[in-house]
């Protein structure tokens, strides 16, 4: 008999998008299972593609609220996805209900009715990222966020994580829980692997320094900046920053030999990205939880890499590593690598090893005790 699971995924930001729906995905190929999710779209930001090819009696989609009020009233009690969840919970009848997606909004709901052992939850950020913003609304709606998680992690029996540091720290939080460690799964889609668009502010560069993703304080892009600004030798490579964030304008001023690309990339730009690449560099200041290794392993580039766990816990024959939020380590190491010295590295195999469809579902078997 198959096992019945109820996949959740409330939020639809550009990173919890291709998480949730690889793990959706990839369970709904496998025979031990019978897969539903339960999924919030806005905009622009969809499940309906990633997710187009599930049958429809196994995928409901709710339509994040337009106008401003609405918006506010479902971060705090989305009544329309609960209602959703407790229809398709009787309907169904899962052994299984997963939140994938941090959903911090269903944090109240679950004050007040106490989850089953049916329930599991995905612990995302169990200790919050730095924050750029003096906005109080901002701040107010951070700490909210940051409620919500403890108290789904406090209510929830099991639990799971895709970083190793904080699987040891939750084994030791909550001793009598069920706690398991499952891989982060890869962000690369058919449509990075077919990609046949061009990067328009790239037709005329390659082998640049690349780093790509969304640009948030905890990245450490500017610290990146600063590396390569201070470095005569890098002078003959160009420096890349794509993804949609801040832009550090006053760090890099004038400088024709940084790329500033503020926007988000198709599925289908990011093959030409990485392929002009010479390597990638991800500067972090911290990282529980991050898909962008498995990118730059599938397309075989050398990645630098601040010296954080999630990153050495996941490293490879690929990876070099600098010391986290030194400036003059990083310059060192990307002087190491645009020289080229290592260049004859074999690199093939570094993805397989980490982000496999077979690696994913033993984890998820292991997780809800599945033989």
């Amino acid at each position: 008999m198959k096992i019945k699971i109820l996949f959740v995924a409330s939020e639809f930001t550009s990173g919890m998008i291709p998480f949730a729906s690889k793990i959706i995905k990839t369970l709904s190929g496998d025979c031990r299972f019978e897969v539903y999710a339960l999924v919030v779209n806005s905009g622009n930001n969809t499940y309906k593609n990633v997710l187009k090819g599930m049958d429809k009696a196994h995928l409901f989609q709710i339509e994040y609220p337009k106008y401003k009020i609405k918006k506010l009233i479902y971060k705090f009690y989305p009544v329309s996805i609960i209602q959703a969840l407790k229809e398709k919970e009787k309907i169904i009848k899962p052994d299984i209900i997963h939140l994938l997606t941090g959903d911090f909004s269903f944090a109240p709901y679950m004050l007040l009715h106490k989850p089953s052992n049916k329930f599991y939850y995905t612990v995302h950020d169990l200790h919050p990222h730095e924050l750029k913003s003096s906005s109080k609304a901002t701040i107010m709606l951070r700490k909210y966020i940051d409620w919500g998680y403890r108290i789904l992690r406090d209510r929830m029996n099991n639990l799971t994580t895709s970083s190793q540091s904080q699987f040891e720290e939750l084994k030791k939080i909550y001793p009598n829980k069920n706690i398991s460690f499952t891989h982060f799964p890869t962000l690369v889609t058919e449509e990075i692997k077919e990609g046949n668009m061009k990067v328009p502010e790239l037709k005329n560069d390659k082998d640049y320094i690349l780093f790509w993703g969304a640009v948030n304080v905890y990245k450490g892009v500017d610290i990146l900046i600063k590396a390569y600004l201070n470095s005569e030798k890098l002078k003959c490579r160009k420096l890349v920053i794509a993804g949609i964030g801040l832009d550090y304008s006053d760090l890099i001023m004038e400088d024709k030999n940084i790329i500033r690309i503020n926007r988000f990339l198709d599925d289908a730009e990011i093959k030409d990205l990485f392929d002009k690449a010479l390597f990638v560099v991800y500067p972090y200041r911290a990282a529980t939880m991050s898909g962008v290794l498995s990118i730059a392993y599938y397309f075989n580039k050398r990645v630098l890499l601040s010296n954080v766990p999630f990153f050495i816990d996941n490293k490879a024959v690929a990876s070099t590593f600098f010391e986290c939020g030194d400036t003059k380590s990083l310059q060192v190491q990307m002087e190491l690598l645009a020289s080229g010295k290592d260049a004859a590295r074999n690199l093939s195999g570094c993805y397989e090893k980490i982000y496999s469809n077979k690696t994913l579902v033993e984890d998820y078997c292991k997780l809800y005790l599945v033989r």
